[in-house]
């Protein structure tokens, strides 16, 4: 049970019904702050354990085994405002109180319930619905799918905020300028900018000022550095602010190292963003003024939508009916493609918005794909802004896994398979990356129209084992267009076959794992079966030390068919290396996206030091059928252990200061689990233990026995009675991973102590099961609070400790101290120091004591055992209750 049960216990056992837990929140840096790679716990959501929670959700605090659900513990996570930031945490009472006097005889407690109430009675404090994630309507998802902004130092907020506009103005950013395009999905709002300088982190705000969310931004990946956008994700937007978004009341910030550098701007919906293919920043020669052109393009009769939105071209003697002239100009020419004037009947000191329609030539249109041209919007003022047209803001990959067409036969019989992923880089060129796996001969590789087969590039001259990388330079408008409706394909033919392999190209943004490297392609286990499944991976390790992953699969994969993800690790390529397997998630679909919370310095060094694997298995047959190494790990420092110059420890995993708790122990030729006690293969009679990845070995404490002649017999570590023993049992007992003949008799081996002598187990010859029984001590005369036990079985009162007046006397009449006469009473660093356990209520405890925990909803839990082990403290539930 780890340290947050214990903690929660702590608090219910010290009377305290209603609190807050402080550190509930995902992990942030700060974003301006000396120390850069220390982790904020502030956010606008809740964790509760391994759990992260909305803001206002309700849920019953699930303690984790032994404990379970503690359904009379009634928990929220609310908002909670510090200074300009507003926070979540985590608020819990206990509801026992409040139930309602039921109104019949014989009231009755349903599962999962607090509160009895009468058959039928529906009316209880209880009654709620523990949602991890909420649903999200058709219809919300709808409405909240795509918005812009225009970020400037021009910030426009509410009267009544709560910090004064000027300390939100950023006058050392009066020129800065940037655009953003911002999608939601599931709960997940995807942003994208267009800025020409890096900026350090980027806070959502509300109208008052009041701060929603903040995130220091990634560093700059391989795609970003290429397509020269800014990408990220904010994840599990709560319900109200899902409202500001709908509500177009929400605000974002994008901020730099220098504390006086930061630009703002209002999230708006747009509907020319659900056909944008170009998108412009238009900067302007007014300090605080800035716009965004959304680009639109039709093939079919060639003609262009500009939809600008732009901010502080008017003076406040612009009142109505002003005129902006609109212009698509030539780069380093004064060639004009095309020129409108358009009324603005209200101007505004905030947002304005303007459209132009036009025919367009085919070769305006190839000067557009080529990112030849630039929109330049002016006022008969003087006031301009002006940008060049570039792929549009959204930072989005496309990918596909390679498959044989399952439309053409019911068996794949091929067992080649791929990948494939690409995107649009900042001069408009599409760079492409296809992976294939067991192919011998290739005829052509190609970029074709889906469902037709239509070739639009042949990527064979750049195939190279197995890979095909490059660029296609001058990807034509109607392309650009076909692959943002998902039109394209990527096929694969053989003089023998006319589609050997292929898959669509599916659009995704870019955030989290999809912002590493590469994918990760998923090669069967068996090389020579057809290739029935197939697939690939994004992982990546973000700054806050979340591991993110993506599998997305193809082929024939049955309807809610089990499989399970597996991440392996071998800290070390060495024979008989420990290999670490860890469950990350079952899932029936072909497509999985999850992350792992706070993942800790020793589990990710492995990651960078180790060799690491995601192995996929059906649950059915129980066996891997798709797995991939892991190659391009990249993890940020700050994310691994930090030691000083001068005390750098050695990279290998027997090493207490960087070794995980699951650390294998190398020891007879053979590697051991954390954990696991085996008969040493090196020493006779000696017991070996694996711990922090040492091994430690003690020698076997033999039980007294009942005769005066005991026998020992070959292969055997202790004498037995031999009067005692039948020579007609059989069977054997196991205990531990060891096995006793059936009559035998023994000392448990308990690491890490080692051999409890104070308990004696006996191997049932009857019914060959394992019985323990402890050391009987004889009343104590005093009370047992005030008994104390240094070593021995048995405690005693501190007058029978020697020196006092009766210790003598108690001694020669009970009998029974033995080696108890070196006892006294010990402090608690002493009891610490020994192996003792500190807990919050009762400790500390002595090395192998056991005690019921209590939980103030509940008092002393009878069906809960807790028991201290070398400092530690390990609870466990009686499998029998329920």
């Amino acid at each position: 049970m780890g340290n947050f049960t214990f903690f929660l216990i702590f608090l219910f056992t010290n009377s305290v019904l209603n609190f807050k837990l402080t550190n509930c929140s995902r992990r942030h840096l700060p974003l301006f702050s000396d120390e850069g790679t220390r982790k904020s716990s502030q956010a606008a959501e809740c964790q509760f354990g391994k759990q992260l929670r909305e803001l206002g959700s309700v849920w019953f605090a699930d303690l984790g085994p032994p404990f379970g659900i503690m359904y009379c513990i009634r928990c929220e996570c609310v908002p909670y405002q510090k200074k300009r930031r507003v926070i979540g945490k985590v608020h819990c009472r206990n509801i026992k109180n409040e139930c309602p006097k039921p109104t019949c005889d014989e009231p009755v407690l349903p599962p999962g319930k607090c509160c009895k109430v009468c058959p039928g009675d529906k009316n209880s404090p209880d009654n709620i619905t523990d949602d991890l994630v909420p649903i999200i309507s058709v219809e919300e998802e709808k409405n909240m799918k795509h918005f812009a902004a225009v970020l400037t130092a021009r910030i426009q907020l509410e009267e009544t905020t709560v910090a004064s506009a000027s300390t939100l103005l950023s006058s050392g950013a009066k020129d800065y300028v940037a655009t953003g395009r911002f999608a939601f999905h599931k709960r997940n709002l995807y942003f994208s900018f267009y800025f020409n300088s890096r900026p350090r982190g980027v806070q959502f705000i509300d109208q008052k000022g009041n701060i929603l969310e903040e995130q220091v931004l990634s560093p700059s990946s391989v795609y970003q550095n290429d397509t020269g956008k800014i990408c990220g994700v904010w994840r599990r937007i709560p319900r109200e602010y899902r409202r500001l978004i709908r509500e177009e009341k929400l605000l974002v910030t994008l901020l730099w190292e220098r504390a006086d550098l930061s630009i703002t701007g209002q999230l708006y919906r747009f509907r020319a963003l659900n056909t944008e293919l170009y998108s412009a920043l238009l900067e302007g020669t007014i300090p605080m003024s800035g716009g965004t052109a959304i680009v639109s393009v039709s093939t079919t009769a060639p003609s262009i939508h500009l939809t600008i939105a732009f901010i502080g071209l008017f003076t406040a003697e612009d009142v109505a009916d002003v005129i902006v002239i609109i212009k698509l100009q030539v780069l380093d020419s004064e060639d004009v493609v095309l020129e409108d004037s358009v009324k603005v009947d209200k101007p505004s000191s905030d947002m304005n918005l303007v459209e132009v329609r036009s025919p367009i030539s085919l070769s305006d249109l190839q000067l557009l794909s080529k990112h030849k041209l630039k929109v330049i919007i002016s006022t008969k003022s003087g006031a301009t802004l002006s940008g060049k047209i570039m792929t549009r803001t959204t930072c989005e990959i496309f990918h596909a896994p390679l498959i044989a067409p399952i439309d053409t036969t019911d068996v794949i019989t091929t067992p080649v398979s791929g990948l494939a992923w690409m995107y649009i880089d900042m001069n408009g060129a599409l760079k492409y990356h296809v992976q294939l796996d067991q192919i011998t001969q290739l005829d052509m590789l190609g970029l074709v129209i889906e469902r037709r087969l239509i070739e639009l590039e042949d990527l064979t001259p750049s195939f190279r084992d197995g890979w095909a990388n490059g660029t296609i330079d001058g990807l034509s408008v109607r392309h650009l267009e076909q692959l943002y409706n998902g039109e394209l394909a990527i096929n694969v033919a053989t003089p023998q076959t006319r589609s050997l392999v292929r898959g669509k190209l599916t659009g995704r943004p870019l955030a989290d794992a999809r912002d590493a490297k590469s994918p990760s392609l998923l090669k069967r286990y068996n090389p020579a079966s057809p290739a029935e499944l197939t697939g690939f991976i994004w992982a990546a390790v973000d700054i806050e030390c979340n591991l993110h992953y993506e599998v997305v699969l193809a082929g024939l994969v049955p309807e809610n068919h089990p499989l399970e993800l597996y991440l392996e690790e071998i800290p070390f390529v060495a024979p008989g290396a420990p290999v670490s397997r860890r469950l990350l998630a079952e899932f029936s679909s072909i497509q999985l996206e999850d992350f792992i919370l706070g993942m800790s310095p020793h589990e990710l060094i492995k990651l960078d030091s180790g060799v690491v694997y995601f192995d996929i298995k059906d649950t059915t047959t129980q066996k891997s059928i798709l797995k991939t190494q892991w190659k391009d790990i990249s993890i940020p420092m700050s994310c691994l252990p930090h030691y000083s110059d001068n005390n750098v420890p050695a990279i290998n995993f027997n090493n207490d200061g960087i070794a995980p708790e699951t650390a294998a122990c190398f020891h007879g030729d053979r590697f051991h689990d954390e954990g696991t006690q085996w008969p040493s293969t090196i020493e006779h009679c000696v017991m070996c233990t694996c711990r922090h990845g040492r091994v430690k070995c003690d020698n076997v404490i033999c039980p007294a026995t009942s005769c005066t002649n005991p026998v020992l017999k070959s292969n055997q570590c202790c004498p037995s009675c031999e009067d005692n023993s039948d020579t007609n049992m059989t069977g054997s007992c196991q205990l531990a991973g060891q096995t006793f003949p059936a009559g035998a008799t023994w000392h448990p081996y308990l690491p890490p102590n080692g051999f409890d002598s104070c308990a004696t187990c006996t191997c049932n010859s009857t019914n060959l099961k394992v019985k323990c029984t402890r050391v009987e001590c004889p009343p104590l005369p005093c009370d047992e609070s005030v008994a104390v036990r240094k070593s021995g079985c048995c405690k005693i009162c501190p007058s029978q400790i020697p020196g006092s007046e009766t210790s003598i006397s108690t001694v020669d009449t009970m009998g029974w101290l033995g080696d108890q006469q070196d006892s006294f009473t010990k402090t608690k660093a002493e009891i610490l120091a020994s192996g003792g356990c500190n807990y919050p209520f009762g400790g500390p405890y002595e090395n192998g004591h056991e005690w019921h925990p209590r939980v103030y909803s509940h008092g002393e839990v009878k069906w809960v055992k807790c028991h201290c082990k070398d400092g530690k403290v390990r609870c466990e539930r009686n499998k029998k209750h329920h």
